[in-house]
């Protein structure tokens, strides 16, 4: 399985199947779950394409998010999934991220062009997400931007615009981009996408379940990449050779996110003057940047 190749199911696709077996709240063989999602007016043609629902069968047996057991092939929820009610689609994004980051599922990242698994989508998360999120991507200056940004044993981003279609619909369902406030229709900028994570970062710190704690923001800083690898500085920017912004600057993109929960007031920056250690924050209304020395997780609500 390779998530940005055509091979593999979309998320929406994936969601369907999770939301049968959780609304179900059993295991039912796989036949019947296929009954249920794909009658066979809708099947198509045999000879054409593996059909969606096999294709989200195996993305998400893959992803460790189902299991297939026994004689008459039991289709049950498994690892992440499991805790999922079928209601949330927000929760079923955040599992799914969880279990596309996972550090066992992206081994040597930058040190070969395997694309096998979810490697394909994290390198080009990490890629994205080195970007200003007020400047939005499209393909031509994809094409142009990921000459050599990767080190070249982990191979070009997206070698053709099928895999960046692909990837405007996989990094929005993760909670790591997405869509401008204006959105082109024509041609191949078509599809934009600006590398806005604040999504993913709010669920992560809600998953903290730390309300009202205030949170020294360095340390704050490490935990996020440690969830979110795909972080500039996190593990997996770091394996495909993608340049931190150091150990105590959030980079434009966290940034971002960091002055939305703000402004959304599910969090609060704060600034002790006498602090050790202050976390420098991108703000565009500063001609510097913001120091910050603590963080106030506000809500524990994932959104």
């Amino acid at each position: 399985m390779t998530l940005l190749n055509v091979g593999a199911a979309l998320p929406s696709q994936a969601w369907a199947v999770v939301r049968l077996l959780a609304c179900l709240e059993k295991a039912v063989p796989l036949e019947e779950a296929r009954a249920l999602l794909s009658p066979p007016s809708i099947r198509g043609d045999k000879t054409q394409d593996k059909p969606p629902f096999d294709k989200a069968i195996s993305t998400l047996e893959e992803l460790g998010l189902i299991r297939i057991e026994g004689e008459d092939r039991q289709l049950s929820l498994a690892g992440l999934a499991v805790a999922l009610d079928g209601q949330d689609v927000s929760a079923f994004g955040s599992a799914l991220r969880r279990a596309i980051l996972d550090p066992a599922k992206n081994t040597s990242l930058g040190d070969s062009p395997d694309q096998t698994g979810p490697r394909d989508l994290t390198r080009a998360l990490s890629w994205l997400l080195t970007f200003d999120p007020t400047d939005p991507m499209d393909w031509l200056r994809a094409q142009n931007e990921q000459r050599e940004a990767l080190r070249p044993e982990a191979g070009p981003v997206f070698s053709n615009h099928t895999r960046w279609l692909r990837f405007n619909y996989w990094a929005p369902s993760l909670g790591l981009a997405g869509a401008p406030l204006f959105q082109i229709e024509e041609g191949n900028n078509a599809n934009r996408l600006v590398p806005d994570c604040t999504v993913a970062v709010r669920q992560t710190l809600a998953e903290l379940r730390q309300t009202d704690v205030r949170i020294n923001a360095v340390e704050l800083l490490r935990t996020l990449r440690e969830q979110l690898p795909v972080l500039p500085g996190g593990a997996h920017s770091r394996a495909v050779g993608l340049r931190s912004p150091g150990d105590t600057a959030a980079g434009a993109a966290l940034s971002f996110a960091l002055l939305r929960g703000e402004d959304e007031k599910w969090l609060r920056l704060e600034h002790d003057d006498d602090a050790q250690h202050v976390l420098q924050v991108q703000d565009p209304d500063r001609s510097s940047a913001r120091p910050v020395s603590a963080i106030t997780i506000l809500e524990a609500v994932n959104g």
